[in-house]
């Protein structure tokens, strides 16, 4: 017995493993990992085949994983995004880093009517964050000293601990208000137009 919070906590726990391990391109013969970059919706598939395994549910996980899927592509970006993103594609380079599958956030930013200089995902440059390839091409595409390059983004390890070790600044938008991380950014907001109040402030 498992409630549905508590299986989709551990299907989080088991997709951040799998990240990881794709990214590094390791070995596993426990969760049969080839040699290669996996694709966010093959670590789907195998997220879900462990826990089936792990609680005897007889399912095909190929065909249920389309319920997770059908998701991608069709997120609402937060309200404040599109303009934000406007305003400061005016003066300044604005890309876009993601642990995603191209298609889906391409998807994603059209039908929020979002638009960026250059888009990274992890299918595309082969790693996952926060593995500092991820951030390390990103500064060698934009051909762009590490230092001089801004990461905003709402997760500690992925946009605040990764960039950060890769050399960048870094802003950490705590949407949920999450107190006690151990990991301190170069400035913390809780939306994306503080970043922008701030940049005008500055102008």
């Amino acid at each position: 017995d498992i409630s549905l919070q508590d299986f989709y906590a551990e299907w989080k726990q088991y997709h951040r493993k799998h990240m990881n391990m794709a990214c590094q391109a390791a070995v596993s013969l426990e969760y049969q990992i080839s040699d290669r970059f996996l694709t966010e919706e093959k670590i789907f598939i195998l997220d879900l085949a462990r826990l089936y395994e792990k609680y005897g549910v007889r399912r095909n996980p190929e065909s249920d994983i389309h319920f997770m899927l059908d998701m991608l592509g069709k997120r609402r970006a937060f309200p404040e995004s599109r303009t934000v993103l406007q305003k400061l594609a005016e003066k300044y380079i604005v890309c876009v880093g993601s642990n995603t599958d191209t298609f889906p956030l391409i998807c994603d930013m059209r039908n929020n009517h979002l638009s960026a200089d250059m888009v990274f995902t992890s299918e595309l440059l082969k790693c996952y964050k926060p593995n500092a390839l991820f951030y390390d091409t990103i500064s060698d595409n934009l051909k762009i000293e590490p230092c001089d390059i801004l990461f905003v983004g709402d997760s500690i390890d992925d946009d605040v601990k990764g960039p950060q070790e890769a050399g960048m600044k870094t802003w950490w938008i705590n949407r949920k208000h999450i107190k006690d991380s151990d990991i301190l950014p170069d400035m913390e907001i809780y939306n994306l137009e503080e970043l922008l109040n701030y940049v005008i402030l500055c102008e």
